[in-house]
């Protein structure tokens, strides 16, 4: 089983992509553990749900469970985009 990126690091990644910071470890690490408890009574569904909460997030529930389970399929997907090298919404196909 491969190591992920440290609490530090994927802090890092993310104020870096928000251009700010917006999160520390200790706020990562308590999402993290009310994301592990949410999942526990319900699901990724609830855990979506939690993190929309938790986050702020105006996003679509249906898109953002269907970026977790392309990341829960492929994970390296996740780590392009925290690092910059793909972008969290795939280009439309030009006709």
């Amino acid at each position: 089983m491969s190591q992920g990126p440290s609490m530090q690091s994927l802090v890092k990644m993310i104020n870096n992509i928000m251009g700010h910071n917006v999160l520390s470890e200790q706020q990562l690490n308590k999402i993290l553990e009310g994301a592990k408890k949410i999942y526990d009574k319900g699901g990724m569904p609830a855990v979506i749900q939690y993190l929309m909460k938790v986050t702020q997030a105006d996003v679509d529930a249906q898109e953002l469970t269907q970026f977790a389970e392309n990341v829960k399929n492929n994970p390296q997907i996740g780590m392009d985009i925290l690092e910059g090298k793909k972008s969290i919404r795939p280009q439309k196909k030009k006709r």
